[in-house]
């Protein structure tokens, strides 16, 4: 297995989900500069590392290991939704930065989460009397 393909896996998969480093290095548990140093080839994660960049991109780790994902049409074919269920079980689909920024408001206190839902009702309200 070439340490450059992984590289450019490991690349092609944080691009197509819009994540950053330093959010797929927190997820993954490593420094941002260890993930960096694997995205650029120059060394290989251990198989722990490994089994945690598969489960953060929902892929199998024989296609993160030898899948050629960084073809311009592969990256069509990337798992880029995540799922969530609706008070009244339908599912929604939410790509990588939707995601994202559903679990940063999840890490915020209370407080501001009501602050955040107040201004989506408000900025709602707007948008439906200008209509």
């Amino acid at each position: 297995m070439s340490e450059s393909k992984l590289a450019a896996n490991m690349r092609s998969l944080r691009e197509a989900y819009g994540y950053s480093q330093k959010y797929v290095s927190s997820q993954i548990h490593v420094a941002r500069q260890t993930y960096s140093i694997y995205e650029n080839g120059r060394r290989m994660p251990d198989a722990d590392t490994l089994c945690n960049l598969a489960a953060l991109y929902h892929i199998s780790l024989d296609y993160l290991l030898y899948g050629d994902l960084s073809k311009s049409s592969a990256s069509e074919n990337f798992v880029r939704e995540h799922s969530a269920l609706t008070p009244d079980n339908s599912l929604i689909r939410l790509n990588g930065a939707e995601a994202k920024m559903l679990m940063d408001y999840k890490s915020l206190p209370p407080d501001t989460q009501k602050e955040i839902r107040e201004y989506v009702r408000f900025k709602k309200y707007l948008l439906a009397k200008e209509t």
